[in-house]
């Protein structure tokens, strides 16, 4: 029975390879696009993940991003982002276009947007856990860490 059901899914591969291998040229693209970013590059299309997640209901519970800002960030990120899917990126939007259309630049962007809010969280995360986290919780991760080596069977 596993044979039979492991057979029809390579065959079904197959035969729809696009569907099978889904994402992974706006996977290609967003990396392109984040290999090919200049620090003002970064900048702009960290302000434009931030207005874009500004948009949410929840974020706008913290704080409302006037409609001007959003505009200029918006504005500035697509002559960036043009520029880099033109030039740098070309293939990859390509390649896009012709096998991911329907999301592909969605998914593109928001692998960007990821990589963009993981870069700039990277060292931040630990004293911002340390806020979030009371002190006991805190300690019994800590603790946890500690008692991880303690329960392997010695070799």
């Amino acid at each position: 029975m596993i044979k039979k059901a492991s057979f029809l899914a390579l065959v079904s591969c197959a035969v729809f390879s696009a569907s099978c291998y889904a994402g992974q040229y706006a996977q290609a693209l967003g990396d392109c696009v984040y290999n090919n970013l200049s620090r003002e590059d970064k900048n702009v299309m960290t302000q434009w993940a931030f207005v874009t997640l500004g948009k949410t209901d929840a974020a706008k519970q913290i704080a409302v991003i006037p409609e001007s800002k959003i505009k200029q960030v918006n504005t500035e990120a697509k002559k960036r982002l043009t520029r880099l899917i033109t030039q740098a990126c070309a293939k990859e939007a390509a390649n896009v276009a012709l096998h991911e259309s329907k999301n592909g630049l969605q998914e593109a962007a928001a692998q960007l947007g990821v990589r963009l809010a993981k870069e700039q969280l990277k060292g931040k995360t630990d004293e911002a856990l340390a806020n979030l986290l009371n002190p006991g919780t805190a300690n019994v991760l800590r603790g946890a860490e500690v008692l991880k080596g303690f329960f392997k069977k010695p070799q």
